[in-house]
């Protein structure tokens, strides 16, 4: 193997030592040990090549269980903060280092049935009419759904949901705000 080495070492400093076009005599011995050479050196970029893939491998590994361990500590003190708030009966505490929140979502109305749904929603005014055709006003049935109390057939409601999200002192802007537990 250190003949290989040696010989293609042999060559190359040949080449360098020849005039501008860098051309070696050879013979036909020569020019076979130079397709070994190639081999040799095209075998020794794969071997870089897996092991280079190999580190990247074992280093998005553990790039994946680091930040898993931190998310797991983040969702954790969110949901401690998330417990302190609900306590309090308040809406917003800041605090030092940021504040807390709790926002309530919006009702979400999904038309399940829609030929059920049509029917009604004449009677009640949900529709939006365009020259062309008529759809769901989606606005309109949460509105009559909040006012009336009463679902329209072939609508489903989705009550809103609470969320706590957080703000964090000191961000680029001075604030940097995050979404805490859904």
């Amino acid at each position: 193997m250190e003949q290989r080495v040696d010989f293609i070492e042999e060559i190359l400093q040949q080449a360098e030592l020849a005039d501008q076009d860098k051309r070696i005599a050879l013979d036909r011995a020569q020019a076979d040990r130079l397709l070994m050479a190639l081999h040799k050196l095209d075998s020794d970029t794969a071997e870089i090549e897996s092991t280079a893939e190999a580190e990247v491998n074992l280093i998005e590994s553990w790039k994946r269980d680091e930040c898993s361990r931190i998310e797991k500590k983040r969702t954790y003190l969110c949901w401690q903060l998330e417990q302190y708030i609900k306590s309090t009966d308040q809406k917003t505490i800041t605090l030092a280092h940021g504040s807390i929140r709790l926002r309530l979502g919006r009702d979400k109305v999904e038309i399940v049935d829609i030929d059920q749904f049509m029917k009604a929603a004449k009677k009640y005014g949900l529709l939006r009419t365009y020259p062309e055709y008529q759809e769901p006003d989606l606005r309109a049935v949460a509105e009559y759904v909040k006012k009336s109390g009463e679902i329209p057939p072939g609508v489903e409601l989705t009550p809103a949901i609470t969320k706590f999200t957080y703000q964090l002192n000191g961000g680029s802007n001075g604030k940097e705000t995050k979404a805490g537990t859904e």
